[in-house]
């Protein structure tokens, strides 16, 4: 007859890693630049960069809530709205809260993924200076001083190729006691190692 004998006041922890992993499919944010300054681009008939500055006053004033879209379908609804904006010289930057609804999480999903990684705003021009060109073939060309935000979409093909999806990511990281969730998991292990 065999005998096992079981020890059970040892303790061992082996292989320990900790990892931030997403916890949840559903994403919440998406961050990214939502028009580049001083960058000229063809829009068809004409040429067109915006000035560094300028829709700064209009996020300033009413961008909160300005509705994040998909292929600048007004006729849908928003997939998202804004939470943050960023102005730097280079471009305005963006946060948008990403709608609970399967439309909003599949047109981020895609955005994640890399299909769906351009953005565009639709704007409505308050100060332009136009130059204009008499030569055939030429185009003339327009510098936006000042223009008002409507709205920002995602979409595959921008009319600026600078204005692309930065990020895209599930909601910020919760706390406990005060303490970021990985902090306290650190401890404990710290605390079982001891």
């Amino acid at each position: 007859m065999t005998t096992t004998k079981v020890r059970t006041d040892e303790a061992r922890i082996v292989g320990i890693e900790l990892r931030d992993v997403e916890t949840t499919d559903k994403l919440t944010m998406l961050r990214g630049r939502a028009v580049p300054y001083g960058i000229e681009t063809d829009v068809g008939w004409f040429l067109e960069r915006f000035a560094p500055g300028s829709l700064g006053k209009s996020v300033r004033e009413s961008a909160a809530a300005l509705p994040l879209l998909l292929f600048h379908d007004e006729m849908s609804l928003p997939i998202g709205s804004a939470a943050r904006w960023d102005e730097k010289p280079d471009a305005l930057w963006g946060e948008w809260r990403i709608a609970d609804t399967p439309e909003a999480q599949a047109a981020a999903k895609s955005a994640k993924d890399g299909h769906l990684n351009f953005m565009s705003v639709r704007f409505m021009p308050i100060r332009s200076s136009w130059t204009y060109v008499d030569e055939p073939g030429g185009k003339d060309s327009v510098v936006r001083e000042e223009a008002r935000l409507l709205e920002t979409s995602l979409l595959t093909t921008p009319a600026y190729n600078g204005a692309t999806v930065q990020w895209v990511r599930s909601s910020e990281r919760r706390t406990v006691a005060g303490t970021p969730r990985i902090d306290a998991w650190r401890a404990e292990l710290e605390r079982l190692r001891g």
